[in-house]
């Protein structure tokens, strides 16, 4: 995210995705707000124009994440408008906040707060996976929203060794190389993992791909399972790209082990409000839909120092937080 502070403003750009999640914690009903949009031109009369780019001033009444689209909708009330948009005082707006996208909020953000955000949410690592079996291929791609699966490649290929043939023909291995080799262009990853099981290690040439880093890793089963796999062992996680696998799987440790150091829940405040949180572990769901708890919760964290991860629903770790309602914590100490 691109940051411009002024004297009683701050302007922020939208440079990813994961910049949406950082406004819809930084905006608050109330706040004023300019940002370029498209508006219908009407007449006094009544009679249509069209529609009009305007930079507007729009009071904040609402915010609303729509993660599909990978937008931010923030509906408010015109404030400030040119005099040539006649009658749009007072009414109804909504901005529609995408990748590229400049708002420049009418008060000043605290930077430690804004800091704590971009450091969760704000990271641009992209994983390009390539999970390869001998039957298909499953590739997908991870960012700090989770993981998700973008094409698959089926083997079709093989012969039986006792016909004389290979169970990874070139071919096949030729056709994985080139959807990688597309998908790197279109997404522009920061690093690929290919994962094979250990017995194709030596039948899978290295796929050339310039720019980006290279891991490759041995999972005990390819296609989707592998994705799955490439998650759950923290490979990702040496890669910069926490999705909170690590601290889930701590927290299902020490409920197992009934040390009293997890906090589950609305546990989580009163824990967080006499330090004892270490680890918080939050659904990326609760995060869009509750604002004000949210930032009730990363406040907490700055003052206490406690880490905050924000982990995607769909992902290995965010299926066992859901399990656990969501929010959770690792504790410092026993709080009763």
């Amino acid at each position: 995210m691109k940051i411009n502070e002024g004297k009683n403003y701050v302007e922020l750009t939208v440079e990813r995705v994961e910049d949406l999640f950082i406004l819809y914690l930084v905006l608050k009903p109330g706040d004023l707000i300019y940002s370029w949009t498209v508006r219908e031109v009407r007449g006094r009369s009544g009679e249509r124009f069209g529609r009009e780019k305007v930079y507007l001033g729009v009071r904040v009444k609402s915010l609303e994440f729509h993660e599909p689209r990978g937008v931010l909708r923030i509906r408010g009330i015109i404030e400030d408008y040119p005099e040539w948009l006649e009658g749009a005082g007072g009414s109804y707006h909504s901005l529609e906040v995408g990748v590229g996208s400049t708002l420049k909020i009418m008060r000043n953000i605290d930077r430690d707060y804004l800091g704590q955000l971009i450091n969760t949410l704000g990271s641009g690592i992209k994983v390009l996976i390539a999970s390869i079996s001998i039957e298909e291929t499953t590739v997908a791609l991870a960012t700090r929203l989770g993981v998700s699966v973008i094409a698959t490649i089926s083997n079709n290929y093989v012969q039986s060794k006792e016909s004389g043939g290979s169970l990874m023909n070139q071919r096949y291995i030729d056709d994985v190389s080139k959807v990688v080799k597309q998908l790197t262009e279109i997404h522009k990853p920061t690093a690929l993992i290919i994962a094979t099981q250990g017995m194709l290690v030596n039948s899978i040439p290295n796929i050339e791909v310039r720019g980006i880093s290279i891991e490759r890793v041995i999972v005990s089963e390819g296609g989707l399972s592998g994705v799955y796999e490439v998650e759950r062992r923290g490979y990702l996680d040496k890669i910069g790209l926490k999705l909170g696998y690590d601290i889930v799987n701590r927290i299902m440790e020490e409920l197992g082990k009934g040390s009293g150091l997890v906090a589950l829940g609305d546990e989580v405040y009163e824990a967080l409000s006499i330090g004892a949180a270490e680890s918080v572990a939050m659904l990326d769901k609760l995060l869009m839909e509750k604002a004000e708890e949210s930032r009730r919760i990363v406040d907490e964290c700055i003052r206490t120092r406690a880490r905050l991860i924000i982990v995607p629903e769909g992902s290995e770790a965010g299926k066992l937080l859901s399990g656990l309602g969501g929010l959770a914590a690792l504790l410092r100490f026993r709080v009763k």
